[in-house]
């Protein structure tokens, strides 16, 4: 489900632009959707993380820090953490 749409990201420059200025799983569910990519955005979150957890810790590192969370945002995002 998610590497076509991973897929289509790296190699459509114009869904880059689209994406860059989303910031909640929904919006990032409504320019998939755009694309031609029908997910809706918990399945969307949870694919994203299942990837994370897949990889060995080096790759988990790297597409984590490729997330380019400044520490403000990661710090807001953890003390906001709902379990």
């Amino acid at each position: 489900m998610i590497e076509p749409f991973l897929q289509a990201v790296r190699s459509n420059e114009e869904l880059q632009r689209e994406l860059r200025s989303v910031t909640t799983a929904a919006g990032l569910a409504e320019v998939a959707a755009r694309a031609g990519f029908a997910m809706e955005a918990g399945p969307l979150v949870k694919a994203f993380a299942q990837l994370l957890l897949d990889g060995d810790d080096a790759l988990a590192v790297t597409n984590f820090d490729n997330l380019g969370w400044d520490m403000g945002e990661l710090a807001w995002a953890l003390k906001t953490w709902e379990s």
